[in-house]
């Protein structure tokens, strides 16, 4: 498994996709959702996800970043302070993908 790319172009990019699809997911679920989303917020906390969302969150995660298996429970052992933030998931996305990020930025690995 490769590390987390440094390029902070690259995690703009990958937390433009996160923040999409969890935006999605939270307006599906409440219309008048207008929480921003930062990098900072709590998944459960400030974005009001339950697991069931964050389930559906992971799997539009794993389509979008063409990965075979997203382990949500990984989230947990990010940075005690931070677990289960949109920056954790933002992080985690990029561990998996950071091959096909890089590719489809036109960069090389």
């Amino acid at each position: 498994m490769s590390s987390t790319p440094k390029n902070p172009s690259t995690r703009s990019t990958v937390f433009g996709i996160v923040r999409t699809q969890l935006l999605r997911i939270c307006r599906e679920r409440r219309r008048d959702f207008n929480t921003e989303i930062r990098l900072d917020s709590s998944l459960i906390a400030d974005l009001g996800l339950d697991s069931l969302s964050l389930v559906e969150a992971v799997v539009a995660l794993e389509e979008a970043f063409g990965i075979e298996r997203l382990p949500l429970e990984a989230l947990n052992e990010d940075r005690a302070d931070a677990h289960f933030t949109v920056g954790s998931l933002v992080d985690l996305c990029m561990r998996h993908a950071s091959v096909r990020v890089a590719a489809d930025q036109g960069m090389r690995t």
